[in-house]
């Protein structure tokens, strides 16, 4: 493996279709959402808890279990030369990986759609499939009972959007700035070649022409695992915008576009003052939500 490189960001924001293209370059190799970072964390919280280890200096052979984490991940892609591996999570593991592989050389792709977006394609979704739980009903099913309740859910701290944004967040204060690449889903659909010349210029590789008329369906994950409440398919073929016919209503829109401002100020702007200075989220109730007085159209046709 010459070159190891991170899909990350925001869920719904085209990290499938990402890789669908990616995957359509035979020099590369591109996994769906994968273990890998799982399974060394794993072995990292079996080094640090398991009484066969802890009955060890640990210390003495810190370099060992390194060396094993390194070799999983180079054996686990052997034959591969230049891979892309996609797990939201790599975003608050950056400093991880750098410390097995001993360099500093993993870029993250990290997408990004606007969050209102992202709330209506889930709740969508959830509509769409109401018979089957989400996959965290059975657990706290008062989560879910209302919309108020689905969209708070998914956007309170450990959420699926304040999570990646947290992690972001973190990633920025570690100084990893200039190895985070930001792509908007409205531009990966509407001006696909560009976005990848982007991200062929950003990890220093050879341009390469995609063929955007003829996407196939290249890495698979199977839905059922997810209730099939966040289908990994694209739709085969040319590539094309689509804003989903679903969506929320206005006062859930204002109150995500306020939580939600440092983290769409850093895409319009590139500033990302406001995120590092954004005091970590507290879990809301849908009727504690933030007030949403911020007039700054936020909307998907601004970025």
């Amino acid at each position: 493996m010459e070159q190891m490189h991170l899909i990350s960001g925001l869920p719904r924001a085209g990290s499938t279709l990402l890789c669908q293209i990616l995957d359509s370059n035979p020099e590369f190799h591109v996994t769906p959402t994968s273990g890998v970072l799982d399974m060394i964390k794993t072995m990292r919280s079996n080094f640090s808890q398991n009484p066969t280890w802890r009955a060890q200096n640990r210390l003495d052979i810190y370099e060992n279990m390194k060396n094993g984490m390194k070799g999983f991940i180079n054996g686990f892609f052997q034959d591969k030369k230049i891979v892309f591996d996609k797990n939201r999570a790599w975003t608050s593991n950056i400093k991880l990986l750098d410390t097995i592989m001993e360099d500093e050389n993993a870029k993250i792709i990290w997408l990004y759609r606007n969050p209102v977006e992202i709330v209506s394609s889930i709740e969508a979704q959830y509509q769409k499939t109401i018979l089957l739980e989400n996959m965290d009903e059975s657990t706290a099913p008062g989560a879910f009972a209302t919309l108020d309740r689905r969209i708070s859910t998914y956007v309170n701290p450990d959420g699926l959007i304040a999570y990646p944004v947290e992690s972001l967040k973190d990633a920025l204060e570690m100084g990893y700035s200039k190895r985070i690449l930001f792509i908007k889903y409205f531009d990966l659909t509407n001006s696909t070649q560009e976005v990848m010349n982007l991200i062929h210029d950003f990890l220093g590789l050879a341009r390469f022409e995609y063929d955007l008329e003829n996407i196939t369906q290249r890495t698979f994950e199977f839905d059922g695992v997810y209730n099939y409440k966040f289908p990994h398919v694209i739709r085969e073929g040319a590539i094309n915008y689509k804003r989903g016919d679903y969506q929320i209503e206005e006062k859930f829109a204002q109150a995500i576009n306020e939580r939600f401002f440092p983290i769409n100020q850093l895409i319009l702007t590139g500033d990302y003052t406001s995120l590092l200075n954004l005091p970590p989220l507290q879990n809301e109730t849908p009727d504690n939500q933030i007030p949403t007085d911020r007039s700054e159209d936020l909307s998907h046709n601004s970025i």
